[in-house]
């Protein structure tokens, strides 16, 4: 399965008004404008996995007429042949507004939902997880990873995990 290209009149040639009419094709064929290798299919005048050559031929007689030349993911061609890079769309005021409303509303409802939860853990209680055993806690954050609160503890070997107030795999030794 191969990459097509496509002479486009105007848009994005997918509306019936956009398409060519097998009239424009005889013509275009009749002026002997066109090379072998492109095909009228369905309304589109279109040439299949072409070479950077023809891709440059293609770009050049959508220009001599007008058209533009886009490939199958949409992606426009310039003169040269060409893929013109899509420029970003840069958000609008509105949108940045309400994103960064939708954050802070984000934070507010997180911190809403952690109040009243504190550390099971002070610094200095000995703790364990499924898997280890003697560990200290060295750490105790309320206001850490937005509110989720963070726990962090040591253990002999000298290595040190983490966790949140809620969902942690610590628990008191005996």
């Amino acid at each position: 399965m191969g990459y097509n290209l496509y002479l486009v009149k105007r848009g994005n040639g997918r509306e019936a008004v956009d398409q060519f009419s097998p009239d424009e094709w005889d013509r275009l064929r009749a002026s002997r404008d066109i090379p072998a290798w492109v095909y009228f299919e369905d309304g589109a005048i279109t040439v299949k996995s072409p070479s950077a050559a023809q891709v440059r031929a293609f770009a050049g007689l959508a220009a001599a007429h007008g058209w533009s030349v886009q490939g199958d993911d949409g992606e426009a061609y310039g003169v040269d042949g060409a893929a013109i890079p899509a420029s970003p769309e840069k958000p609008g005021f509105v949108s940045t507004v309400l994103r960064s409303l939708r954050a802070f509303l984000d934070g507010w409802k997180l911190r809403r939902s952690m109040r009243g939860v504190v550390c099971p853990f002070v610094v200095g209680d000995r703790v364990r997880t499924t898997f280890r055993s003697g560990g200290v806690v060295i750490d105790v954050d309320a206001n850490a990873h937005h509110g989720l609160g963070s726990i962090k503890v040591r253990f002999p070997d000298g290595s040190v995990l983490g966790g949140f107030f809620v969902g942690h795999d610590f628990s008191r030794e005996a």
